[in-house]
Protein backbone atom coordinates (compact mmCIF):
# COMPACT_ATOMS: atom_id res chain seq x y z
CA UNK A 1 0.00 0.00 0.00
CA UNK A 2 1.30 3.15 -1.32
CA UNK A 3 1.32 5.95 1.46
CA UNK A 4 -0.34 8.50 1.41
CA UNK A 5 2.09 11.73 1.60
CA UNK A 6 -0.64 14.31 0.69
CA UNK A 7 -4.65 15.09 1.56
CA UNK A 8 -6.47 14.18 -1.60
CA UNK A 9 -10.06 15.41 -2.34
CA UNK A 10 -12.82 12.90 -2.44
CA UNK A 11 -14.55 11.61 -5.41
CA UNK A 12 -17.14 14.31 -6.44
CA UNK A 13 -16.32 16.36 -3.83
CA UNK A 14 -16.75 19.75 -5.78
CA UNK A 15 -15.82 22.34 -2.27
CA UNK A 16 -12.61 20.43 -1.04
CA UNK A 17 -10.31 22.59 1.58
CA UNK A 18 -7.97 25.42 -0.82
CA UNK A 19 -5.27 23.06 -0.20
CA UNK A 20 -6.45 19.51 -1.06
CA UNK A 21 -5.19 18.21 -4.64
CA UNK A 22 -6.54 15.94 -7.00
CA UNK A 23 -9.55 15.50 -9.24
CA UNK A 24 -13.12 15.01 -8.21
CA UNK A 25 -14.29 13.05 -11.00
CA UNK A 26 -10.89 10.34 -11.95
CA UNK A 27 -8.80 9.45 -8.78
CA UNK A 28 -5.24 8.02 -9.73
CA UNK A 29 -1.92 7.26 -7.81
CA UNK A 30 -0.23 7.83 -11.41
CA UNK A 31 -1.63 11.49 -11.55
CA UNK A 32 -1.06 13.06 -7.82
CA UNK A 33 2.26 14.00 -8.33
CA UNK A 34 0.46 16.50 -10.80
CA UNK A 35 -2.30 17.24 -8.72
CA UNK A 36 0.26 18.76 -6.01
CA UNK A 37 2.33 20.71 -8.01
CA UNK A 38 -0.44 22.27 -10.55
CA UNK A 39 -1.63 23.27 -6.98
CA UNK A 40 1.95 24.67 -6.13
CA UNK A 41 2.02 26.93 -9.51
CA UNK A 42 -1.43 28.56 -7.76
CA UNK A 43 -0.31 29.25 -4.83
CA UNK A 44 1.31 32.77 -3.99
CA UNK A 45 4.63 32.08 -1.61
CA UNK A 46 2.69 33.71 1.23
CA UNK A 47 0.86 30.18 1.57
CA UNK A 48 3.73 27.86 1.35
CA UNK A 49 3.79 27.31 4.73
CA UNK A 50 -0.37 27.00 5.79
CA UNK A 51 -0.05 24.21 2.31
CA UNK A 52 3.17 22.44 3.65
CA UNK A 53 1.95 22.51 7.37
CA UNK A 54 -2.18 21.11 6.32
CA UNK A 55 -0.59 18.27 4.42
CA UNK A 56 1.97 17.33 6.87
CA UNK A 57 -0.50 17.03 9.81
CA UNK A 58 -2.41 14.83 7.04
CA UNK A 59 0.72 12.73 6.32
CA UNK A 60 1.44 12.47 10.85
CA UNK A 61 -2.10 11.03 11.30
CA UNK A 62 -1.08 7.65 10.03
CA UNK A 63 2.78 7.92 10.25
CA UNK A 64 3.44 9.80 13.33
CA UNK A 65 6.89 10.95 14.49
CA UNK A 66 7.74 10.69 10.57
CA UNK A 67 8.31 14.96 9.86
CA UNK A 68 11.38 14.17 7.76
CA UNK A 69 10.23 11.31 5.96
CA UNK A 70 7.95 13.55 4.41
CA UNK A 71 9.88 16.81 4.38
CA UNK A 72 12.47 14.19 2.31
CA UNK A 73 10.36 13.03 -0.08
CA UNK A 74 8.40 16.61 -0.78
CA UNK A 75 11.94 18.15 -1.27
CA UNK A 76 13.10 15.13 -3.37
CA UNK A 77 10.08 15.07 -6.22
CA UNK A 78 10.17 18.98 -6.07
CA UNK A 79 14.10 18.65 -6.97
CA UNK A 80 13.12 16.13 -9.68
CA UNK A 81 10.08 18.18 -10.90
CA UNK A 82 12.77 20.98 -11.15
CA UNK A 83 15.31 19.35 -12.81
CA UNK A 84 12.90 18.33 -15.60
CA UNK A 85 11.77 21.27 -16.97
CA UNK A 86 15.79 22.66 -16.76
CA UNK A 87 16.03 19.35 -19.24
CA UNK A 88 13.16 20.69 -21.78
CA UNK A 89 13.80 22.01 -25.69
CA UNK A 90 14.18 26.05 -25.08
CA UNK A 91 12.53 26.29 -28.41
CA UNK A 92 9.28 24.31 -27.48
CA UNK A 93 5.96 25.83 -27.31
CA UNK A 94 5.47 25.08 -23.79
CA UNK A 95 8.36 27.02 -22.80
CA UNK A 96 6.22 29.54 -21.33
CA UNK A 97 4.44 27.45 -19.52
CA UNK A 98 7.63 25.86 -18.48
CA UNK A 99 9.16 28.75 -17.54
CA UNK A 100 6.88 29.63 -15.48
CA UNK A 101 6.57 26.24 -13.20
CA UNK A 102 9.89 26.52 -12.68
CA UNK A 103 9.64 29.79 -11.60
CA UNK A 104 7.54 28.77 -9.28
CA UNK A 105 8.84 25.35 -7.79
CA UNK A 106 12.39 27.17 -7.23
CA UNK A 107 10.90 29.27 -5.43
CA UNK A 108 8.73 26.71 -3.49
CA UNK A 109 12.18 24.90 -2.76
CA UNK A 110 13.65 27.99 -1.24
CA UNK A 111 10.91 28.15 1.42
CA UNK A 112 11.86 24.17 1.45
CA UNK A 113 15.10 25.18 2.31
CA UNK A 114 14.29 27.77 4.71
CA UNK A 115 12.54 24.82 6.92
CA UNK A 116 15.24 22.08 6.48
CA UNK A 117 16.24 21.49 9.66
CA UNK A 118 17.95 17.96 8.55
CA UNK A 119 20.47 19.74 6.54
CA UNK A 120 19.06 17.88 3.24
CA UNK A 121 19.65 20.39 0.95
CA UNK A 122 23.48 21.32 1.93
CA UNK A 123 26.65 19.49 0.89
CA UNK A 124 27.76 16.74 3.16
CA UNK A 125 31.01 18.72 3.51
CA UNK A 126 28.84 22.01 4.40
CA UNK A 127 27.27 20.62 7.63
CA UNK A 128 30.16 18.90 8.53
CA UNK A 129 32.54 21.68 8.82
CA UNK A 130 29.41 23.25 10.79
CA UNK A 131 29.14 20.45 13.09
CA UNK A 132 32.84 20.70 13.55
CA UNK A 133 32.78 24.48 14.28
CA UNK A 134 30.37 23.78 16.39
CA UNK A 135 32.08 21.57 18.43
CA UNK A 136 35.06 23.65 18.75
CA UNK A 137 32.86 26.43 20.29
CA UNK A 138 31.45 24.29 22.58
CA UNK A 139 35.21 23.09 23.35
CA UNK A 140 36.50 26.33 23.98
CA UNK A 141 33.58 27.11 25.80
CA UNK A 142 33.61 23.61 28.44
CA UNK A 143 37.70 24.35 28.69
CA UNK A 144 37.00 28.11 30.28
CA UNK A 145 34.10 27.00 32.41
CA UNK A 146 36.09 24.22 33.88
CA UNK A 147 38.68 26.57 34.65
CA UNK A 148 35.95 29.12 35.94
CA UNK A 149 34.94 26.07 38.50
CA UNK A 150 38.27 25.16 39.56
CA UNK A 151 38.97 28.84 40.40
CA UNK A 152 35.68 28.77 42.47
CA UNK A 153 36.45 25.51 44.27
CA UNK A 154 39.29 27.16 45.74
CA UNK A 155 37.07 28.97 47.62
CA UNK A 156 34.39 26.33 48.32
CA UNK A 157 34.98 24.65 52.42
CA UNK A 158 34.18 20.57 53.56
CA UNK A 159 31.85 21.99 56.29
CA UNK A 160 30.25 24.99 57.00
CA UNK A 161 30.19 26.97 60.16
CA UNK A 162 27.19 26.08 62.42
CA UNK A 163 25.08 28.60 63.72
CA UNK A 164 23.39 27.26 67.41
CA UNK A 165 19.86 26.57 67.03
CA UNK A 166 17.66 29.85 67.11
CA UNK A 167 20.30 32.34 67.11
CA UNK A 168 20.27 32.69 63.64
CA UNK A 169 19.58 36.50 64.93
CA UNK A 170 22.37 36.49 67.28
CA UNK A 171 24.82 36.25 64.23
CA UNK A 172 22.71 38.74 62.03
CA UNK A 173 22.96 41.16 64.80
CA UNK A 174 26.88 41.02 64.94
CA UNK A 175 27.22 41.56 61.11
CA UNK A 176 24.74 44.44 61.20
CA UNK A 177 26.71 45.58 64.28
CA UNK A 178 30.11 45.43 61.96
CA UNK A 179 28.30 47.25 58.68
CA UNK A 180 28.21 50.15 61.42
CA UNK A 181 31.80 50.64 62.60
CA UNK A 182 34.08 53.59 61.83
CA UNK A 183 37.58 54.09 62.33
CA UNK A 184 38.72 55.36 65.63
CA UNK A 185 40.85 58.16 63.89
CA UNK A 186 38.78 58.58 60.89
CA UNK A 187 35.39 59.33 59.63
CA UNK A 188 35.07 56.08 58.00
CA UNK A 189 33.43 52.85 58.17
CA UNK A 190 35.68 49.62 58.16
CA UNK A 191 33.91 47.88 55.85
CA UNK A 192 32.13 48.87 52.46
CA UNK A 193 30.20 47.42 49.99
CA UNK A 194 27.35 48.67 47.43
CA UNK A 195 25.55 45.96 47.67
CA UNK A 196 23.65 43.66 50.57
CA UNK A 197 23.47 40.76 48.68
CA UNK A 198 27.57 40.21 49.74
CA UNK A 199 26.55 39.71 53.39
CA UNK A 200 23.27 37.34 53.19
CA UNK A 201 24.86 35.68 49.87
CA UNK A 202 27.75 34.40 52.27
CA UNK A 203 25.65 33.51 55.16
CA UNK A 204 23.66 31.58 53.44
CA UNK A 205 26.66 30.07 51.90
CA UNK A 206 28.95 29.29 54.74
CA UNK A 207 26.90 28.71 57.48
CA UNK A 208 24.17 26.33 58.74
CA UNK A 209 21.60 27.23 61.37
CA UNK A 210 20.75 24.44 63.95
CA UNK A 211 22.68 21.88 61.41
CA UNK A 212 20.78 23.02 58.27
CA UNK A 213 20.93 25.00 55.36
CA UNK A 214 19.55 28.93 55.27
CA UNK A 215 17.40 29.71 52.68
CA UNK A 216 19.22 32.48 50.40
CA UNK A 217 15.58 34.03 51.30
CA UNK A 218 15.90 33.78 54.75
CA UNK A 219 18.98 35.58 54.81
CA UNK A 220 18.06 38.43 52.38
CA UNK A 221 15.24 39.70 54.28
CA UNK A 222 17.23 40.83 57.23
CA UNK A 223 19.00 42.96 54.82
CA UNK A 224 15.97 44.55 52.97
CA UNK A 225 16.98 48.19 53.91
CA UNK A 226 19.47 50.74 53.71
CA UNK A 227 21.69 51.05 56.89
CA UNK A 228 20.07 48.11 58.85
CA UNK A 229 17.05 49.86 58.52
CA UNK A 230 14.05 46.75 58.01
CA UNK A 231 11.45 47.24 55.55
CA UNK A 232 7.68 46.31 55.72
CA UNK A 233 8.67 42.56 54.23
CA UNK A 234 12.15 42.55 56.36
CA UNK A 235 12.88 40.41 59.17
CA UNK A 236 14.04 42.07 62.39
CA UNK A 237 16.91 40.61 64.92
CA UNK A 238 14.66 39.75 67.72
CA UNK A 239 15.74 42.08 70.89
CA UNK A 240 16.32 39.04 73.37
CA UNK A 241 18.59 37.25 70.30
CA UNK A 242 20.80 40.70 70.70
CA UNK A 243 23.31 39.25 72.74
CA UNK A 244 26.76 41.09 71.61
CA UNK A 245 27.61 44.37 71.56
CA UNK A 246 30.44 44.95 69.49
CA UNK A 247 32.26 48.48 70.57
Amino acid sequence: MKRSYFKIRGKFDFSPHRFEIGNPLVQTWYFNQNHLFKKIYSLAASDYAAFYDYHIQHFLIENPNQQQSFFEHLSRITSQRIAYYKMQDPYSSKQKTFQSNLIKLESFQSFLRSIDRWHLFEPLESVIAEKNRLIDQLTAENAVLKEQVKVMNEYETTEKINIVENHLGTLIDLIQQIQLLKLPSEDRKLLNVQAKSAWYKMISRYFLHGGKPIPIETARNYFSGKDNEITVKGTKVKNDHKLFKIN
